[in-house]
């Protein structure tokens, strides 16, 4: 009677969400979702619940290869203590501590008999969940940090209980994704501080450049970009790519309208007008000095054979 008060106590808004679909197992846990037999390659929630005290909880986990044990458990610790045995050590947990249990490892973790623990659990597998893990470095076989992590869990309980005894729908899985992530991030936080990224400021001309092919720019918003003077950045360009910024400038533009003869049904004016050429009579002289044919011969030529010869050998 005391247990079921202690049951309904705690669990009274589980209760509510739950009915129908909740269970308890003989671990004294609470399982508000539990789908092992179906589910997807990518992410795949197989169990979610809370394990309430229970001095005699154990569980083994195996490094045999096999559906059960290729998956990973993120637990949070609400209340009390206990212990998590690998081959390497004994971790203790206690309140405020979130654990990851890594897959196919072998581990023994169970309550401390005077001060049994009381926890919250999520069981998932997939291939995102294996790219997030990786991505974060987290490669243990157990990791343990004491970090507030009981509103991912609740949020990932509230999903399964909308979804309970129904496949989860892509809105969902993202939001499942989300709090995995979160998990994730608070066993391994990742270094988001910035930091100057060394590039050579030739390459960065060459993308600022080709980027504003439509554009008219001068020599002066290429130092800008590149954050050199006007002689610096002449300099280390031509030092790379063999030629001025402001050749190289014009060279892509006069292919990139050569492109364009090919492929749109824009006249030469219209064409100029696009490249930001303010003279179509310098354009063209341009383009002739390039190709060595006028853009109308070249236009010309392209009606007349609009598909390339092939040589026969």
């Amino acid at each position: 009677m005391e247990l079921f008060s202690q049951f309904f106590r705690i669990d009274r808004f589980f209760l509510r969400w739950y009915n129908g679909v909740m269970h308890n197992n003989r671990k004294n846990e609470i399982i508000y979702f539990d789908e092992r037999s179906r589910g997807n390659d990518f992410l795949h929630l197989a169990m979610a619940g809370k394990t309430l005290p229970n001095p005699n909880y154990l569980i083994v986990h195996s490094s045999k290869a096999g559906t059960v044990w290729e998956r990973y458990n993120f637990e949070y610790v609400v209340s009390g203590k206990g212990y998590i045995e690998t081959k390497e050590k004994t971790i203790p947990v206690r309140a405020g501590d979130l654990y990851f249990l890594n897959k196919l490892q072998q581990h023994t973790y169970y309550a401390d008999r005077d001060d049994p623990f009381e926890k919250l659990f999520l069981v998932v597998e997939g291939s995102l969940v294996d790219s997030i893990l990786s991505a974060h470095g987290i490669t243990e076989s157990a990791a343990v940090v004491h970090a507030d992590a009981r509103a991912i869990f609740e949020q990932a309980f509230a999903l399964a209980n909308k979804h309970a005894g129904e496949f989860f729908d892509a809105e969902s899985y993202t939001e499942l994704s989300c709090c995995i992530l979160r998990l994730a991030q608070l066993i391994a936080p990742p270094q988001f501080n910035e930091r100057e990224r060394k590039e050579n400021p030739a390459v960065v001309a060459k993308n600022f450049i080709d980027y504003n092919v439509y554009e008219r720019i001068d020599l002066s918003e290429i130092a800008s970009a590149v954050h050199l003077s006007v002689s610096q950045t002449e300099r280390v360009f031509r030092a790379m790519y063999g030629v001025p910024p402001m050749r190289y400038a014009l060279d892509k533009k006069l292919n990139v309208a050569k492109h364009l003869f090919m492929t749109t049904f824009l006249n030469v004016s219209e064409v100029a007008e696009r490249l930001s050429f303010t003279n179509v009579k310098y354009f063209s002289r341009q383009f002739k000095a390039a190709f060595g044919q006028s853009p109308s011969s070249y236009m010309k030529a392209q009606a007349d054979h609009p598909f390339p010869q092939r040589s026969r050998d």
